[in-house]
């Protein structure tokens, strides 16, 4: 298929399952590393709580960045509409990976102390659930 919406619509070149969970897994490491710099830096004037109420959407915003451009490519939708639809859709990785934070900074004395371990925890959580609705609710392209 050839026609015009379907050359203004980048899809990546590869479009095969693994290879893009592989590349979402590196971005998410990207994403990590944001996460857990900033609530490490953040924790000790915001508190875990507030420090992972700033680092989260920061590393939403950079994975949403890399994820667009290296992962799924550009679904089509305006910058604007694709960030918010990544957002909204990926609200369930979000609360399970913000339960799962929350649940070890409070319960495992090690994470209370390193709060990035509990991010690591939430990365985990998430992960799966992003991808899916990442690549389905997000970034999908017309056949």
């Amino acid at each position: 298929m050839s026609d015009e919406r379907s050359r203004s619509v980048p899809v990546h070149p590869d479009g095969r399952l693994f290879p893009q969970f592989w590349r979402f897994c590196l971005v998410g490491v990207a994403g990590f590393a944001v996460n857990g710099g900033l609530v490490e830096i953040l924790v000790p004037a915001l508190g875990p709580i507030g420090a992972q109420a700033v680092a989260f959407p920061a590393a939403v915003t950079l994975t949403w960045c890399l994820n667009r451009r290296y992962t799924f490519g550009a679904s089509g939708l305006s910058p604007r509409r694709e960030w918010l639809r990544y957002a909204l859709a990926n609200c369930t990785g979000w609360l399970l990976n913000n339960t799962a934070y929350l649940l070890l900074v409070f319960w495992w004395p090690l994470a209370a102390v390193h709060p990035s371990l509990a991010v690591a925890g939430g990365s985990v959580a998430g992960l799966t659930a992003n991808f899916v609705l990442s690549r389905r609710l997000v970034f999908r392209h017309p056949a």
